[in-house]
Protein backbone atom coordinates (compact mmCIF):
# COMPACT_ATOMS: atom_id res chain seq x y z
CA UNK A 1 0.00 0.00 0.00
CA UNK A 2 1.01 3.62 -0.37
CA UNK A 3 2.17 5.70 2.58
CA UNK A 4 -1.20 7.44 2.93
CA UNK A 5 -4.15 5.18 2.19
CA UNK A 6 -6.67 7.95 2.85
CA UNK A 7 -5.02 10.28 0.36
CA UNK A 8 -4.78 7.47 -2.17
CA UNK A 9 -8.46 6.62 -1.78
CA UNK A 10 -9.42 10.27 -2.28
CA UNK A 11 -7.30 10.42 -5.43
CA UNK A 12 -8.82 7.23 -6.78
CA UNK A 13 -12.32 8.50 -6.11
CA UNK A 14 -11.49 11.59 -8.13
CA UNK A 15 -10.09 9.41 -10.90
CA UNK A 16 -13.21 7.25 -10.90
CA UNK A 17 -15.38 10.33 -11.24
CA UNK A 18 -13.19 12.13 -13.75
CA UNK A 19 -12.96 15.52 -12.07
CA UNK A 20 -13.92 16.59 -8.57
CA UNK A 21 -14.04 13.74 -6.09
CA UNK A 22 -17.65 12.68 -5.65
CA UNK A 23 -18.81 13.41 -2.12
CA UNK A 24 -20.46 10.35 -0.65
CA UNK A 25 -24.03 10.29 0.54
CA UNK A 26 -23.60 9.97 4.30
CA UNK A 27 -24.95 12.11 7.11
CA UNK A 28 -22.91 14.48 9.25
CA UNK A 29 -22.18 11.72 11.75
CA UNK A 30 -20.60 9.60 9.03
CA UNK A 31 -23.29 6.91 9.08
CA UNK A 32 -23.36 4.63 6.07
CA UNK A 33 -26.30 4.40 3.69
CA UNK A 34 -29.00 2.03 4.92
CA UNK A 35 -30.40 0.34 1.79
CA UNK A 36 -34.14 -0.47 1.86
CA UNK A 37 -33.37 -3.91 0.44
CA UNK A 38 -30.53 -5.98 -0.99
CA UNK A 39 -31.46 -6.75 -4.57
CA UNK A 40 -28.08 -8.19 -5.54
CA UNK A 41 -27.99 -11.68 -7.01
CA UNK A 42 -24.29 -11.98 -6.12
CA UNK A 43 -21.79 -10.04 -3.99
CA UNK A 44 -18.00 -9.68 -4.07
CA UNK A 45 -16.87 -8.74 -0.55
CA UNK A 46 -13.19 -9.73 -0.64
CA UNK A 47 -11.70 -6.25 -1.19
CA UNK A 48 -10.18 -4.65 1.92
CA UNK A 49 -10.64 -1.11 0.60
CA UNK A 50 -13.21 0.71 -1.57
CA UNK A 51 -13.78 -0.74 -5.03
CA UNK A 52 -13.00 1.92 -7.64
CA UNK A 53 -13.05 -0.03 -10.90
CA UNK A 54 -15.16 -2.73 -12.53
CA UNK A 55 -15.25 -4.22 -16.03
CA UNK A 56 -17.21 -7.03 -17.69
CA UNK A 57 -15.87 -9.28 -20.42
CA UNK A 58 -17.42 -8.42 -23.80
CA UNK A 59 -17.46 -12.10 -24.80
CA UNK A 60 -17.96 -14.08 -21.56
CA UNK A 61 -21.28 -13.40 -19.82
CA UNK A 62 -19.99 -14.94 -16.58
CA UNK A 63 -16.65 -13.11 -16.24
CA UNK A 64 -16.06 -9.68 -14.68
CA UNK A 65 -13.24 -7.93 -12.85
CA UNK A 66 -12.93 -5.50 -9.96
CA UNK A 67 -10.14 -3.28 -8.65
CA UNK A 68 -9.76 -1.33 -5.45
CA UNK A 69 -7.85 0.74 -2.98
CA UNK A 70 -6.23 -2.43 -1.63
CA UNK A 71 -3.92 -2.41 -4.69
CA UNK A 72 -5.60 -5.56 -6.04
CA UNK A 73 -7.50 -6.39 -9.16
CA UNK A 74 -9.68 -9.48 -9.01
CA UNK A 75 -11.09 -11.68 -11.75
CA UNK A 76 -14.47 -13.27 -10.98
CA UNK A 77 -16.61 -16.01 -12.49
CA UNK A 78 -20.36 -15.95 -11.95
CA UNK A 79 -22.44 -19.12 -11.66
CA UNK A 80 -26.22 -19.43 -11.55
CA UNK A 81 -27.65 -20.74 -8.29
CA UNK A 82 -29.99 -23.70 -8.06
CA UNK A 83 -33.01 -21.45 -7.49
CA UNK A 84 -32.55 -19.97 -10.96
CA UNK A 85 -32.81 -16.44 -9.56
CA UNK A 86 -29.69 -15.71 -7.51
CA UNK A 87 -26.08 -16.39 -8.46
CA UNK A 88 -22.76 -17.04 -6.79
CA UNK A 89 -19.24 -15.86 -7.47
CA UNK A 90 -17.91 -19.37 -7.97
CA UNK A 91 -14.27 -18.41 -8.48
CA UNK A 92 -12.12 -15.34 -7.88
CA UNK A 93 -8.46 -14.83 -8.72
CA UNK A 94 -6.33 -12.10 -7.14
CA UNK A 95 -4.28 -10.18 -9.70
CA UNK A 96 -1.21 -8.96 -7.82
CA UNK A 97 1.41 -6.61 -9.18
CA UNK A 98 0.33 -3.04 -8.53
CA UNK A 99 1.83 -1.01 -5.69
CA UNK A 100 -1.07 1.41 -5.37
CA UNK A 101 -4.82 1.76 -5.94
CA UNK A 102 -6.38 0.29 -9.08
CA UNK A 103 -8.00 3.26 -10.83
CA UNK A 104 -9.41 1.57 -13.95
CA UNK A 105 -9.98 -1.77 -15.67
CA UNK A 106 -10.79 -2.71 -19.26
CA UNK A 107 -11.13 -5.91 -21.29
CA UNK A 108 -9.86 -5.91 -24.86
CA UNK A 109 -12.11 -6.37 -27.89
CA UNK A 110 -12.21 -10.18 -27.82
CA UNK A 111 -12.17 -10.58 -24.03
CA UNK A 112 -8.85 -12.44 -24.02
CA UNK A 113 -6.93 -9.75 -22.12
CA UNK A 114 -7.67 -7.54 -19.14
CA UNK A 115 -5.84 -4.26 -18.56
CA UNK A 116 -5.50 -2.62 -15.15
CA UNK A 117 -4.35 0.93 -14.54
CA UNK A 118 -2.94 2.01 -11.20
CA UNK A 119 -2.02 5.10 -9.26
CA UNK A 120 1.48 3.59 -9.21
CA UNK A 121 1.81 4.80 -12.82
CA UNK A 122 1.76 1.32 -14.33
CA UNK A 123 -0.62 -0.56 -16.57
CA UNK A 124 -0.68 -4.34 -16.35
CA UNK A 125 -1.97 -6.87 -18.85
CA UNK A 126 -3.57 -10.09 -17.60
CA UNK A 127 -4.74 -13.30 -19.24
CA UNK A 128 -8.51 -13.07 -18.77
CA UNK A 129 -8.93 -16.85 -18.78
CA UNK A 130 -6.33 -17.71 -16.14
CA UNK A 131 -5.53 -14.45 -14.35
CA UNK A 132 -1.84 -14.83 -15.16
CA UNK A 133 0.18 -11.63 -15.55
CA UNK A 134 1.18 -11.16 -19.19
CA UNK A 135 3.29 -8.01 -18.90
CA UNK A 136 3.73 -4.67 -17.17
CA UNK A 137 3.60 -1.43 -19.16
CA UNK A 138 5.63 1.41 -17.69
CA UNK A 139 6.61 4.94 -18.62
CA UNK A 140 4.24 7.55 -17.17
CA UNK A 141 5.63 9.62 -14.34
CA UNK A 142 2.33 9.81 -12.46
CA UNK A 143 -0.71 7.76 -11.57
CA UNK A 144 -2.97 6.49 -14.34
CA UNK A 145 -6.45 7.99 -14.48
CA UNK A 146 -7.92 5.60 -17.08
CA UNK A 147 -7.11 2.85 -19.56
CA UNK A 148 -8.78 2.15 -22.93
CA UNK A 149 -8.22 -0.51 -25.60
CA UNK A 150 -8.18 0.02 -29.34
CA UNK A 151 -11.55 -1.23 -30.65
CA UNK A 152 -9.96 -3.83 -32.93
CA UNK A 153 -6.39 -4.52 -31.77
CA UNK A 154 -4.24 -5.17 -28.72
CA UNK A 155 -3.16 -1.57 -28.33
CA UNK A 156 -3.68 0.11 -24.96
CA UNK A 157 -4.08 3.83 -24.24
CA UNK A 158 -3.77 5.41 -20.78
CA UNK A 159 -4.04 8.93 -19.39
CA UNK A 160 -1.77 10.08 -16.58
CA UNK A 161 -1.36 12.62 -13.83
CA UNK A 162 1.95 13.60 -15.47
CA UNK A 163 0.03 15.50 -18.22
CA UNK A 164 0.62 12.83 -20.88
CA UNK A 165 -1.18 9.89 -22.46
CA UNK A 166 0.71 6.74 -23.45
CA UNK A 167 -0.03 4.14 -26.11
CA UNK A 168 1.51 0.66 -25.93
CA UNK A 169 1.54 -2.48 -28.03
CA UNK A 170 0.17 -4.95 -25.51
CA UNK A 171 1.56 -7.93 -27.43
CA UNK A 172 5.20 -6.95 -26.91
CA UNK A 173 4.98 -4.17 -24.31
CA UNK A 174 6.57 -1.54 -26.55
CA UNK A 175 5.58 2.11 -26.13
CA UNK A 176 4.16 3.15 -29.49
CA UNK A 177 3.41 6.81 -28.78
CA UNK A 178 3.51 9.45 -26.06
CA UNK A 179 0.91 12.18 -26.46
CA UNK A 180 2.34 15.29 -24.80
CA UNK A 181 0.96 18.82 -24.84
CA UNK A 182 -1.47 19.15 -21.97
CA UNK A 183 -0.50 21.31 -19.01
CA UNK A 184 -2.36 19.31 -16.37
CA UNK A 185 -3.71 15.82 -15.58
CA UNK A 186 -5.28 13.91 -18.47
CA UNK A 187 -8.67 13.13 -16.92
CA UNK A 188 -10.42 11.33 -19.78
CA UNK A 189 -9.91 10.02 -23.28
CA UNK A 190 -9.96 7.06 -25.61
CA UNK A 191 -9.88 5.81 -29.17
CA UNK A 192 -12.55 6.87 -31.64
CA UNK A 193 -14.95 4.03 -32.60
CA UNK A 194 -13.05 3.44 -35.85
CA UNK A 195 -9.71 3.45 -34.01
CA UNK A 196 -8.23 6.08 -36.30
CA UNK A 197 -7.88 8.89 -33.76
CA UNK A 198 -6.98 9.34 -30.11
CA UNK A 199 -8.74 11.90 -27.94
CA UNK A 200 -7.62 13.26 -24.56
CA UNK A 201 -9.35 15.67 -22.18
CA UNK A 202 -7.49 17.45 -19.43
CA UNK A 203 -7.77 19.37 -16.21
CA UNK A 204 -6.18 22.23 -18.19
CA UNK A 205 -9.58 22.79 -19.87
CA UNK A 206 -8.62 21.47 -23.29
CA UNK A 207 -9.50 18.48 -25.44
CA UNK A 208 -7.01 17.30 -28.04
CA UNK A 209 -7.50 15.05 -31.08
CA UNK A 210 -4.35 13.12 -32.02
CA UNK A 211 -3.08 11.02 -34.92
CA UNK A 212 -2.06 7.70 -33.30
CA UNK A 213 0.65 6.83 -35.82
CA UNK A 214 2.50 10.15 -35.74
CA UNK A 215 1.54 11.56 -32.34
CA UNK A 216 0.54 14.83 -34.02
CA UNK A 217 -2.18 16.92 -32.41
CA UNK A 218 -4.64 17.42 -35.27
CA UNK A 219 -7.23 19.52 -33.43
CA UNK A 220 -7.38 21.30 -30.09
CA UNK A 221 -10.49 22.61 -28.35
CA UNK A 222 -9.53 25.26 -25.83
CA UNK A 223 -11.01 28.57 -24.71
CA UNK A 224 -14.24 30.20 -25.87
CA UNK A 225 -16.58 28.79 -27.16
CA UNK A 226 -15.30 25.58 -25.54
CA UNK A 227 -15.34 24.77 -21.83
CA UNK A 228 -14.34 27.22 -19.13
CA UNK A 229 -12.99 24.55 -16.79
CA UNK A 230 -11.42 21.08 -16.61
CA UNK A 231 -12.72 18.50 -19.09
CA UNK A 232 -13.93 15.60 -16.94
CA UNK A 233 -15.54 13.17 -19.41
CA UNK A 234 -15.95 12.43 -23.11
CA UNK A 235 -17.98 10.06 -25.27
CA UNK A 236 -18.01 9.33 -28.99
CA UNK A 237 -20.98 9.00 -31.32
CA UNK A 238 -20.92 5.37 -32.49
CA UNK A 239 -21.40 6.08 -36.20
CA UNK A 240 -20.87 9.78 -36.99
CA UNK A 241 -17.16 10.39 -37.55
CA UNK A 242 -15.63 12.88 -35.14
CA UNK A 243 -18.83 13.67 -33.24
CA UNK A 244 -18.17 13.84 -29.49
CA UNK A 245 -19.80 15.03 -26.30
CA UNK A 246 -17.68 16.36 -23.44
CA UNK A 247 -18.47 17.36 -19.87
CA UNK A 248 -16.70 19.79 -17.58
CA UNK A 249 -16.36 21.34 -14.16
CA UNK A 250 -17.97 24.42 -15.75
CA UNK A 251 -21.30 22.55 -15.33
CA UNK A 252 -21.94 22.22 -19.08
CA UNK A 253 -21.62 19.70 -21.88
CA UNK A 254 -20.31 20.57 -25.33
CA UNK A 255 -21.18 18.84 -28.60
CA UNK A 256 -18.11 19.04 -30.84
CA UNK A 257 -16.78 17.78 -34.16
CA UNK A 258 -13.22 16.51 -34.27
CA UNK A 259 -13.41 16.65 -38.07
CA UNK A 260 -14.34 20.32 -38.45
CA UNK A 261 -12.81 21.43 -35.16
CA UNK A 262 -16.02 23.27 -34.29
CA UNK A 263 -18.15 23.47 -31.17
CA UNK A 264 -21.60 22.49 -32.42
CA UNK A 265 -23.57 23.27 -29.30
CA UNK A 266 -23.53 24.03 -25.59
CA UNK A 267 -25.82 22.00 -23.34
CA UNK A 268 -26.77 23.88 -20.17
CA UNK A 269 -28.91 22.31 -17.45
CA UNK A 270 -26.65 21.32 -14.56
CA UNK A 271 -25.66 23.26 -11.45
CA UNK A 272 -22.49 21.30 -10.67
CA UNK A 273 -19.61 19.40 -12.29
CA UNK A 274 -20.48 16.82 -14.94
CA UNK A 275 -19.18 13.34 -14.11
CA UNK A 276 -20.36 11.37 -17.16
CA UNK A 277 -21.76 11.85 -20.65
CA UNK A 278 -23.09 9.47 -23.29
CA UNK A 279 -23.98 9.72 -26.98
CA UNK A 280 -26.28 7.32 -28.80
CA UNK A 281 -28.00 7.08 -32.16
CA UNK A 282 -31.36 5.47 -31.39
CA UNK A 283 -33.51 3.86 -34.06
CA UNK A 284 -36.85 3.08 -32.48
CA UNK A 285 -40.41 2.22 -33.46
CA UNK A 286 -42.88 1.98 -30.60
CA UNK A 287 -45.99 3.28 -28.87
CA UNK A 288 -44.46 6.53 -27.63
CA UNK A 289 -42.87 7.78 -30.83
CA UNK A 290 -43.05 7.36 -34.56
CA UNK A 291 -40.35 5.48 -36.41
CA UNK A 292 -37.22 7.49 -36.94
CA UNK A 293 -33.71 8.45 -36.03
CA UNK A 294 -33.53 10.03 -32.58
CA UNK A 295 -30.11 11.49 -31.75
CA UNK A 296 -30.07 11.32 -27.97
CA UNK A 297 -27.39 12.28 -25.49
CA UNK A 298 -27.21 12.13 -21.72
CA UNK A 299 -25.20 13.84 -19.00
CA UNK A 300 -24.88 13.13 -15.29
CA UNK A 301 -23.56 15.50 -12.66
CA UNK A 302 -22.76 16.01 -9.01
CA UNK A 303 -26.07 17.91 -8.70
CA UNK A 304 -27.87 14.54 -8.86
CA UNK A 305 -29.41 15.19 -12.26
CA UNK A 306 -29.30 12.87 -15.25
CA UNK A 307 -30.34 14.97 -18.23
CA UNK A 308 -31.43 13.40 -21.51
CA UNK A 309 -30.87 15.72 -24.47
CA UNK A 310 -32.48 15.99 -27.89
CA UNK A 311 -29.56 16.82 -30.15
CA UNK A 312 -31.87 18.10 -32.88
CA UNK A 313 -32.78 21.04 -30.64
CA UNK A 314 -29.90 20.93 -28.09
CA UNK A 315 -32.57 21.10 -25.40
CA UNK A 316 -33.30 18.76 -22.48
CA UNK A 317 -35.78 16.02 -23.32
CA UNK A 318 -36.21 15.10 -19.67
CA UNK A 319 -34.40 15.47 -16.35
CA UNK A 320 -34.07 12.40 -14.14
CA UNK A 321 -33.37 13.12 -10.49
CA UNK A 322 -31.21 10.98 -8.17
CA UNK A 323 -30.70 11.13 -4.42
CA UNK A 324 -27.05 12.07 -4.86
CA UNK A 325 -24.38 12.70 -7.46
CA UNK A 326 -24.62 10.67 -10.68
CA UNK A 327 -21.37 8.72 -10.93
CA UNK A 328 -21.81 6.85 -14.23
CA UNK A 329 -24.25 6.26 -17.08
CA UNK A 330 -24.47 3.82 -19.96
CA UNK A 331 -26.87 3.65 -22.89
CA UNK A 332 -28.26 0.23 -23.77
CA UNK A 333 -27.23 -0.09 -27.44
CA UNK A 334 -30.02 0.30 -29.96
CA UNK A 335 -32.55 1.52 -27.41
CA UNK A 336 -33.70 4.72 -25.74
CA UNK A 337 -32.97 3.25 -22.30
CA UNK A 338 -29.95 3.76 -20.10
CA UNK A 339 -28.46 2.73 -16.77
CA UNK A 340 -27.16 5.12 -14.14
CA UNK A 341 -25.39 4.80 -10.81
CA UNK A 342 -25.31 7.26 -7.95
CA UNK A 343 -23.64 8.01 -4.66
CA UNK A 344 -27.09 7.46 -3.13
CA UNK A 345 -26.17 3.75 -3.32
CA UNK A 346 -28.52 2.71 -6.12
CA UNK A 347 -28.39 1.63 -9.76
CA UNK A 348 -31.30 2.58 -12.01
CA UNK A 349 -32.76 1.77 -15.41
CA UNK A 350 -34.46 4.63 -17.25
CA UNK A 351 -36.74 4.85 -20.28
CA UNK A 352 -35.75 8.23 -21.69
CA UNK A 353 -38.66 8.33 -24.16
CA UNK A 354 -41.02 9.08 -21.30
CA UNK A 355 -38.56 9.99 -18.54
CA UNK A 356 -39.47 7.17 -16.16
CA UNK A 357 -37.38 4.93 -13.93
CA UNK A 358 -38.31 1.35 -14.77
CA UNK A 359 -36.04 -0.38 -12.25
CA UNK A 360 -34.07 0.56 -9.12
CA UNK A 361 -31.64 -1.79 -7.44
CA UNK A 362 -30.44 -1.33 -3.86
CA UNK A 363 -28.00 -3.14 -1.62
CA UNK A 364 -24.96 -0.92 -1.17
CA UNK A 365 -24.11 0.69 2.16
CA UNK A 366 -22.00 3.33 0.41
CA UNK A 367 -21.80 5.31 -2.82
CA UNK A 368 -21.78 3.44 -6.12
CA UNK A 369 -18.74 4.83 -7.96
CA UNK A 370 -19.27 3.07 -11.27
CA UNK A 371 -20.61 -0.04 -12.98
CA UNK A 372 -20.19 -2.38 -15.93
CA UNK A 373 -22.79 -4.35 -17.88
CA UNK A 374 -22.82 -7.94 -19.09
CA UNK A 375 -22.63 -8.49 -22.88
CA UNK A 376 -26.42 -8.78 -23.18
CA UNK A 377 -27.01 -5.78 -20.89
CA UNK A 378 -29.19 -7.75 -18.48
CA UNK A 379 -26.74 -7.71 -15.55
CA UNK A 380 -24.88 -4.84 -13.90
CA UNK A 381 -21.77 -5.20 -11.73
CA UNK A 382 -20.93 -2.25 -9.50
CA UNK A 383 -17.93 -0.64 -7.83
CA UNK A 384 -18.65 0.87 -4.44
CA UNK A 385 -17.11 2.81 -1.60
CA UNK A 386 -18.53 0.16 0.78
CA UNK A 387 -15.73 -2.23 -0.35
CA UNK A 388 -18.06 -4.48 -2.33
CA UNK A 389 -19.11 -5.13 -5.88
CA UNK A 390 -22.69 -6.25 -6.35
CA UNK A 391 -24.28 -7.93 -9.35
CA UNK A 392 -27.84 -6.88 -10.12
CA UNK A 393 -30.30 -8.33 -12.60
CA UNK A 394 -31.89 -5.28 -14.20
CA UNK A 395 -34.42 -6.81 -16.57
Amino acid sequence: MSESDDETDDAAAAAAGGGDAIVDDRDAAGDAIVPPSDDAIAVVSSHAKPVFAVAWSPTAPDVFATGGGDDLAKLHRLSAAADGVSATVSASVDLRGHADTISDLAFNHDGALLASGGLDGRAMIWNAATGAAVRTLEGPGGGLEWVRWHPKGNVLLAGSEDYTAWMWNADDGAAMQIFAGHSNTVLCGGFSPDGKTVVTGSHDGSLRVWAPRTGECKTQFFGHPYHDGPVTCVDFHPTTEGLMLTGSEDNTARLISGVSGKVLGTLVAHAETLECVGLRRVLYTGPHTTAGDFPFAASGAIDGKLVCWDLNTLQPRNTLQHGGAVSALRWIPGTACLYSSSVDGAVRLWDTRVGTCTATRHGHAGPVLGFATSPDGALVATASDDRTSRVFKMA
